[in-house]
């Protein structure tokens, strides 16, 4: 199917009041971003969104990128329909050869209130109509087939189909957020959340190279580009890990070492989000997932942190958090074979649950503020642009 023309609604900005207007615009300019390269000829908001183009393209190229665009609850591929009723009923004469069962219902909805006919004469009328061109019968309870009319201050419209937009709120308008990214399946998600609820999103990942390989650093920088679709180009920092990683296992008891490794790895983060103005950090951590993720555990590691760490994943399983990575296209990525920093020097039995003071006496060798910021300088930063869409 081609279309010339889609709708688009919106559910959470409606309630943003005096501020609506904001996540409007930045809605406008985020639907425009994802549709770069294609013959859009105009994105407006007369009331829902309507995006037009100047020839027709393939819907499932357009519903493809307009599923990485945030705050859009619903997309509508729609046939402008004239301004007048008799203009709309040429546009569904034209159409009811797709016409398909042995019943139907008319279902209108009216914002321009300027319109002479309401919802309701609007729906009499064309179905009237539909039923003397065609024989069908009229079910408005179970019909075979829906005619969904949109009257709009712009025109009328005829949906040809409907299908759920991605929710959430539009990036940009939530501030900007640090995630730490492992390359595993869970912290690209919980980037994907981070960016539904409106926020920009920076990367930081830990590796372990020379002493393991750099299939990590690759692997995220794919994933950071498969992310960037839904917000444009994305700054990823690197953060060499393995020499501290050596100083835990000879100075720190073994069954801490992935405490203190996550501790770290918040200073060095948080150092990193504030100079590059982030006003929070992301990890992909979930509640009991694995030894490190137990309540005791992520309590003492957040107590060397002085801003807020976000954890989106914290109320899913891990067959949710699959199910969400493979829509995004990230899982594919996330399960090809690496190893990653927190499986080097890795220890036998972890502990399950330790105390802000264990890991203070433990990190007593270490001088980790010095470490902290030799990390920081050694952290190399670059900007990647977002996968293109014929990849």
């Amino acid at each position: 199917m081609e279309v010339r023309y889609v709708l688009g609604t919106y559910h959470e900005i409606i309630l943003k009041g005096q501020n609506r207007g904001f996540f409007e615009r930045k809605l406008l300019a985020n639907i425009k971003r994802a549709l770069a390269g294609l013959p859009v000829a105009s994105v407006t908001i007369p009331s829902r969104v309507v995006i037009a183009f100047s020839e027709d393209v393939p819907w499932a190229q357009v519903q493809a990128r307009l599923a990485t665009v945030f705050g859009l609850a619903g997309l509508i591929p729609a046939l402008w329909a004239g301004r007048t009723y008799e203009e709309l009923e040429r546009a569904v004469e034209s159409r009811l050869h797709t016409l398909g069962g042995e019943s139907f219902a008319v279902r209108c909805k009216r914002s321009d209130k300027r319109f002479p006919l309401t919802s309701e004469d609007i729906q009499k009328k064309l179905g009237a109509f539909i039923k003397a061109r065609t024989g069908k019968q009229v079910n408005l309870t179970n019909p075979d087939t829906v005619v969904r009319v949109y009257v709009q201050s712009d025109g009328l419209y005829l949906s040809l189909g409907e299908v759920p937009g991605p929710g959430g709120l539009p990036v940009g308008t939530s501030g900007k957020v640090l995630v730490l990214l492992s390359g595993g399946i869970d912290s690209p998600v919980a980037a994907l959340l981070t960016l539904k609820r409106g926020a920009k999103v920076e990367f930081v990942h830990f590796h372990s190279a020379p002493y393991t390989s750099e299939a990590s650093i690759r692997k995220v920088e794919e994933l950071v580009r498969v992310l960037a679709r839904y917000q444009g180009q994305a700054r990823l920092t690197l953060v060499p890990f393995g020499e501290f990683q050596q100083e835990v296992a000879r100075l720190a008891p073994e069954r801490l070492r992935v405490i203190l490794y996550r501790r770290m790895m918040l200073r060095v983060a948080e150092r990193i989000a504030r100079r590059h103005r982030c006003l929070a950090l992301a990890t992909g951590e979930s509640l009991n997932q694995v030894s490190s993720q137990t309540l005791e555990n992520l309590a003492a590691i957040d107590r060397v942190a002085h801003m807020p760490v976000l954890r989106p994943l914290v109320g899913l399983d891990k067959q949710e958090i699959i199910d969400i990575a493979t829509k995004a296209g990230t899982f594919e990525l996330s399960i090809l074979p690496h190893q990653d920093c927190c499986s080097f020097l890795q220890p036998l039995h972890p502990a399950t649950r330790t105390t802000p003071k264990a890991c203070e006496e433990a990190e007593k060798p270490l001088d980790v503020e010095d470490w902290a910021r030799r990390l920081q300088h050694q952290a190399q930063s670059q900007v990647l642009a977002p996968l293109p869409w014929d990849s």
